[in-house]
């Protein structure tokens, strides 16, 4: 955990100056005596934090390198979130293209929120009439799919992004039909 500027600057007071400095596994357990509802720092802590006072006559972080993170960042990522929130049905590719993201980007954002792709299969509709046959016609059928509730299905470029689904599953078993 970082510390702030002002606890950085209790950290070298508390180290001391001149002829009055403490060693740093002593300056370290006073300041974290004075600091109770913080994670406890290190005598490394100090250490570094002295070096770095010492050598650019600063107490804030060197500018941090390499390339920042522009597209994951939690701005982001709650921007493509509230996006399939509010529509289920947009597509990946533009969901990218309307953020300025990459695709992969966006995958990885959906990945972290536990948000999943699926793709409608369609099943032969079963009638009325069918049910009968169809006991005459199998002594035990399993089978497993997945249902939505949402209208018209297009089953070529249907894609759903949601956290949640729903699981049927029923089996005829002899004449009796079991459900779970």
């Amino acid at each position: 955990m970082h510390l702030s500027k002002r606890e950085r600057i209790t950290l070298l007071m508390i180290r001391g100056y001149s002829d009055r400095i403490r060693r740093y596994e002593e300056a370290a357990n006073l300041f974290n005596d004075t600091f109770p509802n913080r994670p406890p720092i290190a005598k490394s802590t100090v250490q570094k934090t002295v070096r770095r006072f010492e050598q650019f006559g600063f107490i804030k972080d060197k500018p941090r390198t390499g390339r920042p993170k522009s597209a994951t960042n939690e701005e982001k990522s709650v921007e493509v979130m509230q996006s399939f929130i509010e529509n289920k049905y947009i597509s990946i590719p533009k969901a990218a293209q309307e953020h300025e993201i990459s695709t992969f980007s966006v995958h990885r954002i959906l990945k972290l929120c536990k948000f999943r792709s699926y793709k409608v299969h369609l099943i032969q509709q079963l009638t009325e009439d069918d049910f009968d046959r169809r006991v005459e016609f199998c002594d035990v059928i399993i089978d497993e799919a997945t249902f939505y509730v949402n209208g018209t299905l297009n089953r070529h470029n249907c894609r759903y992004v949601t956290p949640e689904k729903v699981n049927v599953w029923c089996g005829i078993v002899g004449r009796r039909l079991n459900r779970m």
